[in-house]
């Protein structure tokens, strides 16, 4: 078969596919299990990006189709998992660029060089992820090459030998073999690879089965669109009128319809936040808890092109910028309070793309832009934006929201860039975070037996309590993060606590640390019951 640039297209397509329909499954190879799991969910979306780039293709030339792929994934790499991918396509573009075809042998180098790449773009580089198995496809994919050009034969080597690696990552990584899983990111590489092996060895696609719109291409056939950044930007308030029906089960209801989401139940109202392409079934599914009001549909689409050319003509442009995402209605109203000029929604389950964050920085018109990740999974999202704008982006590489909060505080306006990132990065490095959420599945991590269902906390990423009672986790995530030098205790109580309940647990805090400034604050933040932090 000699692969022209549809049927690498196809081939891009059937990948994305195919990671779509098992990127539950890679989800759930997180190895904490708490909600926040989206590896698959993070590369699927970067796939995506890749997918909706190349699905009207008609450049027969593959290594333009393999440059459209890499210039999309760029744009589309939302957490660690997809900037990685992104890296990775990257690389398969200039290991194939000197080819004249897409042969077995093009393929070995194209491989060797994406593994390459991808290692270099990350600053230490773990053994037993993405990272190993990628490797091991090249290898395996350039000691084929040497016996054959066939590029199916090839291939599958690789595949295979990428495998064989995937199943020995629990052996390289201490975390995933006490969790008894494979590497999440390493199964999202080995579903691409699939999808796309496919349709070498038998031309035709992997159709997308999961209950959203999937990819589809190729000669009539239907094209269905799908958006990394949904369409309309949908705002509304319900009224409750049964107070019976599961604000969780519309939760679960709207999730899949799109990203950004926020769903923050006050009392007899829920608000409702979401960027989707169907509107029309989020306020469906709404109108079975009550009556709606304040609805706001925006198309983004439209206002694209000209909202950052508006926005840069009508104000001049500034000496600075500070940008922070997060996730919940009190963060991100602290973070405008301390002078935050945007704030990026996202956070767990919804880390947004580098392409998200580099619009924001273009839409801040300023000649240094800060950027607040406020996450560890964002992180490299936000390195990856300064390849696509216009000005001098400073990361200041939190990894929670109160290590944002904390750099935010440090800033200083009359100072240089060079002292403010060098202030706002030591501020963020003395916060300890706690977190509280809840276990999506039976586990062991650190000696704790966990049960789905239960309360879990953790610090640093590591899993220090598991057990029946929030506020019990909470206690014993402050005993954690605090010693004898802590000076303030922040507590934060999410869009599932009610202000009673918080008030109880901020009297518990008060009396147990009495030597500390305790201080509660409404986060409104999504899957973590409460936030905690320590400095």
């Amino acid at each position: 078969m000699k692969i022209t640039g549809e049927i690498f297209s196809r081939m891009i397509i059937s990948a994305a596919n195919n990671l779509g329909n098992s990127k539950e499954e890679v989800d759930r190879l997180n190895v904490f299990p708490v909600p926040d799991g989206d590896t698959g969910k993070n590369m699927y979306l970067t796939m995506s990006g890749a997918a909706n780039a190349v699905k009207e293709n008609v450049d027969p030339d593959f290594k333009a189709v393999a440059n459209k792929v890499a210039s999309a994934t760029l744009k589309s790499a939302r957490g660690n998992s997809g900037v990685i991918l992104s890296q990775l396509f990257r690389g398969l573009a200039k290991g194939i660029e000197t080819f004249s075809e897409l042969d077995g042998k093009a393929l070995a180098a194209g491989l060797e060089k994406a593994s390459a790449t991808a290692y270099k773009a990350v600053m230490k580089p773990t053994e037993g992820t993405i990272l190993t198995v990628a490797r091991a496809c090249a290898e395996s994919a350039v000691e084929a090459a040497e016996n054959t050009d066939d590029l199916a034969t090839v291939a599958r080597a690789a595949l295979e030998g990428g495998k064989i690696a995937l199943d020995k990552t629990p052996d390289m990584l201490p975390k995933l073999k006490e969790a008894g899983v494979v590497d999440a990111g390493g199964m999202g590489w080995i579903c691409i690879f699939e999808g796309m092996l496919k349709v070498m060895e038998t031309g035709v696609m992997v159709e997308y089965t999961a209950e959203e719109t999937g990819v589809s291409a190729g000669p009539d056939m239907v094209l269905e669109e799908e958006e990394i950044t949904f369409g309309y930007c949908t705002e509304f308030i319900i009224e409750k009128s049964d107070f019976k029906a599961s604000v969780n089960e519309f939760r679960n209801t709207i999730s899949p319809l799109g990203d950004c989401m926020l769903v923050i139940e006050d009392f007899d109202v829920v608000k409702v936040h979401i960027h989707t392409d169907n509107p029309g079934l989020v306020l469906q599914a709404a109108l079975k808890i009550g009556s709606l009001i304040n609805i706001k549909i925006d198309n983004m689409r439209q206002q694209h092109n000209n909202t950052i050319a508006a926005a840069q003509e009508k104000a001049p442009r500034k000496e600075f910028a500070i940008i922070a995402v997060s996730a919940g209605t009190g963060f991100s109203d602290i973070f405008k309070q301390l002078g935050v000029t945007d704030i990026i929604e996202g956070g767990q389950t919804m880390n947004p793309s580098a392409g998200d964050i580099a619009d924001a920085v273009n839409k801040a018109n300023a000649d240094v832009v800060y950027v607040l990740p406020n996450n560890s999974n964002i992180i490299l999202a936000a390195e990856q934006a300064r390849d696509i704008v216009d000005c001098k982006i400073e990361i200041i590489p939190t990894k929670t929201v109160p290590q944002g909060i904390s750099a935010v505080i440090a800033f200083n306006p009359e100072s240089s860039a060079e002292d403010n990132v060098r202030n706002m990065k030591d501020s963020a490095s003395y916060v300890q975070t706690g977190l509280v959420t809840y276990a999506v599945r039976d586990s062991e991590a650190n000696g704790i037996v966990i049960k789905e269902g239960n309360i879990i906390g953790l610090s640093d990423k590591t899993i220090v309590t598991a057990g029946e009672d929030i506020n019990e986790a909470v206690l014993n995530v402050c005993e954690s993060i605090a010693d004898e030098d802590t000076g303030v205790i922040t507590l934060y109580y999410g869009s599932d606590v009610s202000e009673d309940d918080a008030n109880a647990l901020f009297s518990q805090l008060e009396e147990k640390y009495e030597d500390c400034d305790v201080i509660l604050q409404y986060g409104g933040q999504p899957v973590y019951y409460y936030m905690v932090s320590a400095e």
